[in-house]
């Protein structure tokens, strides 16, 4: 019991969207974090090149009743090809488009072994009371998927928040070298996003 005290999260179970706002007591730092999981559909503007994102998380602290501002990590994966994430980045809150600086990149690689089963033709086999029938034989052959994981965050001004609170949409734009990456943000996800804003900590009901 003693241990179970120091972090409590609660989690928050969006209706209809999946998504898990937590709100989580750190008595270590004396601060209380408020965080989502969520990702967005993403996009490259390269026919030879393929995106998507994995693991994204918006998040703020709470510390004597002032609230950070909010932090949005962004992590990709997609083609070999692609470059990391440049320093230059947009927010699009519904006409208005604002830079951002993108910090803290990260780039590596991640390979995945396939091994993959190839019919090479007919073999003897034996026919249970029938005498002898084919059967197909295979060989396995092993390949290498690479693909990159590129990475990075970026921090909202007070300004951003207040204009997505009432947005109709939202958009991001990220650069991989010469390669633009869209991130489109759902209206289903705006709402969970708004309502992400506003939370001062309290715990969701």
């Amino acid at each position: 019991m003693k241990y179970k005290s120091l972090i409590f999260t609660f989690l928050f179970l969006c209706a209809g969207c999946g998504t898990t706002i937590q709100v989580i007591q750190d008595p270590f730092r004396d601060i209380t974090v408020v965080k989502m999981d969520m990702d967005h559909e993403a996009k490259v503007d390269n026919p030879n090149k393929n995106v998507y994102a994995y693991g994204g998380q918006y998040a703020k602290e709470i510390k004597n009743g002032v609230i950070s501002q909010i932090v949005l990590i962004i992590r990709l994966q997609g083609s070999e090809t692609l470059a990391s994430l440049g320093p230059e980045a947009y927010i699009k809150i519904d006409r208005k488009s604002t830079k951002l600086l993108l910090s803290d990149s990260n780039y590596s690689a991640n390979q995945v072994t396939v091994r993959t089963q190839v019919p090479t033709g007919m073999g003897p086999g034996i026919g249970f009371g029938y005498g002898y029938g084919a059967v197909p034989m295979t060989s396995t052959r092993t390949s290498t998927l690479t693909s990159n994981i590129l990475s990075g965050r970026l921090t909202f001004t007070k300004e951003m928040e207040n204009d997505i609170l009432s947005a109709k949409s939202l958009q991001y734009r990220l650069y991989s070298a010469n390669d633009a990456i869209d991130l489109f943000v759902s209206d289903s996800q705006l709402e969970i996003i708004q309502k992400f804003i506003k939370n001062r900590g309290e715990v969701p009901k």
